[in-house]
């Protein structure tokens, strides 16, 4: 995101002339307060942003600054933040940069970071950045995004849990892997968690998701998949030993351990589930 604090960051945007966009709003005056709310509110439900009042624009573009005068300006875009947007939206912050010619005018930027809150709500309406405009979200934005966030926190749960199931597997498995070949056993291992992916998945909100995250989870989860099948081999056959040509590790004649397939699995599967956690 964007940031700016000071005047001289804001400078730099208008001498750079740079457009507004998703992230970025510019504002010649102070508007009232719901059209204060609506942009606010846009810019949580979306990737967060900035609005900058007291810079004039034109087809997108600063021109220069508008200044605005007034007392308790930041008080009162923080008044409007907390009584007309819901639920509560937390982490907005005003900043004053004053005309250095006059101390009584000022521009203000308002800094709204991406809510996991999300949707939040104004005037009765849900609004989302398109492009350079906050617009009422459509039906199909306004499910995804209630929908989203209940299916976002059911996955960093299952991924937690998951990361925490890997490092106590890797925890067993190194003990028994100390052991010479002659005295390892059959050990019981707990399954890799499935339920919220399977959730997603049957729920038809997969396509929420970027590309690059959409790929990480099938990856990470044909990887779970794997490893489950080889723990269920291991409850029903006597010989944890498997002779088979199918790991590429495996030796014709003295076959693998199958605790040493899972554990090999393991690593690359908790850089995924933590690249994927990152991105949503």
């Amino acid at each position: 995101m964007i940031k700016v604090r000071t005047l001289e960051d804001a400078r730099i945007l208008v001498d750079n002339r740079l457009e507004e966009g998703p992230e970025l709003d510019y504002k010649r005056g102070l508007s009232n307060n719901r059209e204060i709310a609506k942009d606010v509110c846009a810019l949580a439900n979306s990737e967060g942003g900035i609005v900058l009042y007291g810079v004039e624009s034109r087809d997108r573009l600063p021109t220069g600054f508008s200044w605005v005068e007034g007392d308790n300006i930041e008080e009162r875009i923080q008044g409007v933040v907390a009584s007309s947007i819901h639920p509560k939206l937390e982490g907005v912050q005003v900043f004053r940069c004053p005309n250095p010619t006059n101390d009584k005018q000022a521009i203000f930027v308002v800094e709204v970071p991406k809510s996991p809150q999300a949707p939040h709500m104004c005037d009765y309406r849900y609004y989302k950045r398109r492009g350079s405009i906050s617009l009422p979200m459509d039906h199909d934005e306004l499910k995804n995004a209630l929908f989203g966030r209940g299916r976002n926190a059911a996955l960093r749960f299952e991924i937690s849990a998951n990361v925490s199931l890997i490092d106590r597997t890797y925890t067993l498995i190194d003990r028994v892997l100390v052991l010479s070949s002659e005295k390892r056993q059959r050990i019981a291992l707990v399954p890799f968690h499935t339920d919220a992916w399977n959730a997603v998945v049957a729920s038809g909100l997969l396509f929420a998701f970027s590309e690059e995250t959409v790929k990480q989870l099938v990856e990470a989860y044909t990887i779970i998949h794997e490893i489950n099948s080889l723990i269920d081999w291991l409850k029903i056959e006597r010989d944890p030993i498997v002779h088979t040509s199918a790991y590429e590790n495996s030796f014709k004649h003295h076959g693998t351990y199958i605790p040493s397939i899972i554990r090999d699995k393991l690593g690359k599967l908790r850089a995924l589930l933590t690249q994927i956690t990152d991105g949503l």
